[in-house]
């Protein structure tokens, strides 16, 4: 039997996610076309993220990053801790703040050596990323 889902937020971000929008410092890091190739996938604790290309013989489906993720929903907003599991990344850490809204996920995050952001924003030159995921039906 498949593990139960965690409560709280965790248990909500159970399951595929797509990006809707990816920024780094304000500019756009993939167009549309390459974005739909993104998924996120929440299991439990951990986060995979994965890049598939089915319009090559054969299909490429690369695991770009394993990380594991802690909330904590007591702050305003709500903060969110990866930490990388594997590669040349591993044991590094990013922080940020999420927001669960339905079916939509925003996150903003950053290196762990820079200030927690406290917004929903990646201005020029914070060093933080600025996403916008959609909830996938199972």
């Amino acid at each position: 039997a498949p593990a139960a889902a965690p409560p709280g937020d965790l248990g909500q971000l159970q399951g595929n996610w797509r990006p809707l929008a990816i920024q780094f410092e304000g500019k756009s890091q993939a167009p549309v076309d390459e974005m739909a190739k993104l998924t996120g996938v929440f299991d439990q604790s951990e986060y995979h993220l994965y890049y598939a290309d089915k319009a090559k013989t054969p299909p490429t489906v690369l695991k770009l990053a394993v990380m594991n993720v802690s909330l904590d929903p007591t702050t305003s907003p709500k903060g969110i801790t990866f930490e990388f599991a594997s590669g040349n990344l591993k044991v590094q850490k990013r922080h940020g703040v999420y927001e669960l809204a339905g079916n939509e996920l925003k996150l903003c995050y950053g290196p762990a050596d820079r200030p927690r952001p406290g917004q929903f924003a990646a201005p020029a030159g914070s060093g933080y990323f600025y996403e916008v995921w959609a909830k996938q039906p199972k």
